[in-house]
């Protein structure tokens, strides 16, 4: 009898331990910017600073040719980064608008 009861207790405790693991999802991981690392503006960075984020030469003469920008996901919309290139760079820039007159 004491032998059923504890092979129940390790059981449930076995079936429940098998629940919560399959209940916990991985996190999504997001590339962390480093400290130091700067953020660039695709309305006003040069060539070379667009450059410098990872982005092509080739690539960031276009960015330059084609501004101003709504905000940084037009670089996809436009077709001038692919949603990988975008993912791998959209933490080091942003796309500020002038202020209104």
């Amino acid at each position: 009898m004491l032998r059923r009861s504890f092979l129940g207790i390790v059981g449930l405790a076995v079936l429940w331990t098998v629940t919560l693991t399959a209940q916990v999802k991985e996190l999504p991981k997001t590339p962390v910017r480093p400290l130091n690392a700067k953020v660039i503006d695709i309305n006003t960075a040069s060539e070379a600073d667009i450059a410098a984020v990872g982005i092509d030469r080739a690539v960031a003469k276009k960015i330059v040719d084609g501004r101003p920008y709504r905000n940084k996901r037009d670089l996809v919309t436009r077709q001038l980064l692919s949603q990988d290139q975008y993912d791998k760079v959209k933490n080091s820039i942003v796309a500020n608008q002038p202020p209104k007159k």
